[in-house]
């Protein structure tokens, strides 16, 4: 009876033992596990740290290059030095690339509504602009209607209070410039198609701008006219990639397919100020993407608005 006892009680302590062990591996495994979570979250900052630097190294690199710019040539075309995409370049740990974009190549939202009040060029640059997209040309109604100030519901295809508070969940019309393009997405009217097709054409600017058509999209030239072809809007991209674009608007206008016809020509220019830097930084499995509003005014390029994504 003895030796049996005595075999329990090892029997238990053996378990004891085994217990204390799987729960210290437990513990272990654990500490370890946190360890590893700590300093991947540490790399993970450093990344992000050393990438946003080397964005913001890629913004200084763009204000330098337009700054430039804005001192050798008057007008701005898309065979300028900053328009170019140059490839990935390599650094510690990966690669940086970015581009420019001239943001007074695309149809600024914000223009619709001048001083309170709708603005009929713009109204029927942007309903022409619709038009080529395939889309109604009667939206451009509801996006005056959520940009101006009243609560009066422009006719027809206007939409103000009373429509957006039926919706689930209710908002009201922003009675505000737009922040950013992708807002188009809240207005009575806009699918994520229809946003989708204008986002590369539109912009939302903090100040009323003219459209470049040295840079313009060839939907966006297809607007000075009613009516104009994209074959006859091509035959306007060539003259214009084949040099120096238009240095002046004049010479434009003396273009052959626009006798007889009546050009939208309020609202245009051939130079800008306003430009969109986008860098992206990649280091390993990390990416940091930093876009930046440039403003180029009084002889400096100034920083007007920042994000790290889309702006």
């Amino acid at each position: 009876m003895r030796a049996v006892g005595r075999e329990s009680r090892r029997g238990a302590a053996l378990l004891t033992a085994l217990l204390i062990v799987s729960v210290a591996v437990t513990v272990t495994i654990g500490m370890i596990s946190a360890q590893h979570l700590d300093i991947r979250a540490s790399g993970n900052i450093l990344e992000r740290d050393r990438g946003l630097h080397l964005a913001l190294g890629g913004e200084a690199w763009a204000m330098g290059i337009l700054s430039r710019d804005a001192v050798e040539s008057e007008h701005d075309h898309l065979n300028e030095i900053w328009a170019a995409s140059p490839p990935p370049i390599p650094v510690t740990g990966g690669t940086a690339s970015g581009r420019i974009t001239d943001l007074q190549g695309r149809f600024n939202l914000n223009n619709l509504v001048h001083e309170g009040k709708q603005n009929p060029v713009e109204r029927a640059r942007f309903e022409r602009l619709l038009r080529v997209m395939g889309l109604d040309g009667r939206l451009a109604l509801a996006v005056v209607d959520w940009i101006d100030a009243d609560s009066q519901v422009s006719q027809p295809g206007g939409a103000e209070d009373e429509t957006y508070l039926g919706r689930r969940p209710p908002y009201r019309a922003a009675n505000q410039p737009f922040v950013t393009p992708t807002e188009l997405r809240l207005v009575e009217g806009f699918n994520e198609e229809a946003v989708s097709r204008l986002l590369p054409l539109v912009t939302a600017l903090p100040e009323r701008t003219e459209l470049n058509v040295n840079t313009a999209p060839v939907e966006l030239l297809m607007t000075l006219v009613d009516n104009m072809t994209r074959s006859e809007a091509m035959i306007l991209d060539d003259k214009r990639q084949r040099g120096e674009g238009f240095k002046e608007l004049a010479t434009l206008l003396a273009e052959p397919l626009f006798k007889g016809r009546e050009v939208l020509s309020g609202g245009l220019t051939v130079s800008s100020r306003f430009f969109l830097v986008e860098g992206e930084v990649r280091q390993g499995r990390g990416r940091t993407r930093l876009s930046s509003l440039l403003v180029r005014q009084n002889g400096r390029v100034i920083v007007r608005r920042r994000a790290q994504g889309v702006l």
